[in-house]
Parts: C-alpha cells; structure tokens; sequence
C-alpha cells in the first residue's frame, strides 16, 4: 500500500536561502520503491478566515517551516531505505531536529 511521509523542518532564518540552494542542488532520490517528493512551505495564514486555516502544523515563530512530503510504494519501501539515508548534511540548516510521519494512502483519484 502506498504511503506519505511527511518531514518538518525547521529551518533557522539565516540559513533559509543556503537550505534551498542545498535542496535544488540534490539529485532525484533512485531508491527502490520511492516515488517522488515535494518540499513545500508553511505560509503564513492569519488572513484567512478560521474556516479555511483549521489544520494547524506547529512551527516556530523564529524559523521557516518546510514540509518534505515523499511519496513511497509501500511503508516497507521507506523502512527499507531509512537505514541507508544520511541527513549530516543537513543538520546545519536546522534549529531543531526534523520530524516524520508516515500517512498510508487509501485512496487515489
């Protein structure tokens, strides 16, 4: 069964342009079973009616909040490749540790 995993990062904001410069530089992942990803941003949503800004994501006033969303074929393609993966490299941008969630996909339209 397919799943997402979704990764927040909270990026320090002195570090920002270097982490995106750091993220458009990385080739495309070829691990068995990974799909794709899209790392997208937490805008700021305070305009919007409270109907329309529900689904609150915790971020950290003093930081830019990314979420890595990676698509999977399965939750064992992603188990699989989590022994393999190094995130050294990106340690640096971060001002706390990053977080995970897997969410397994239902259904797709």
């Amino acid at each position: 069964m397919e799943c997402m995993v979704l990764i927040r990062r909270l990026i320090r904001p002195e570090r920002e342009q270097d982490f995106l410069a750091w993220h458009h530089a990385q080739a495309v992942p070829r691990h068995e079973g990974f799909i794709g990803k899209t790392l997208t941003r937490l805008d700021d949503m305070s305009a919007l009616p409270p109907g329309l800004n529900s689904f609150h994501v915790g971020g950290n006033p003093g930081c830019a909040t990314y979420i890595m969303v990676e698509r999977w074929q399965s939750i064992e393609a992603f188990r699989a490749y989590v022994p393999k993966a190094s995130t050294a490299d990106q340690d640096e941008f971060e001002a706390v540790p990053r977080q995970r969630v897997i969410l397994s996909v239902v259904q797709d339209l």
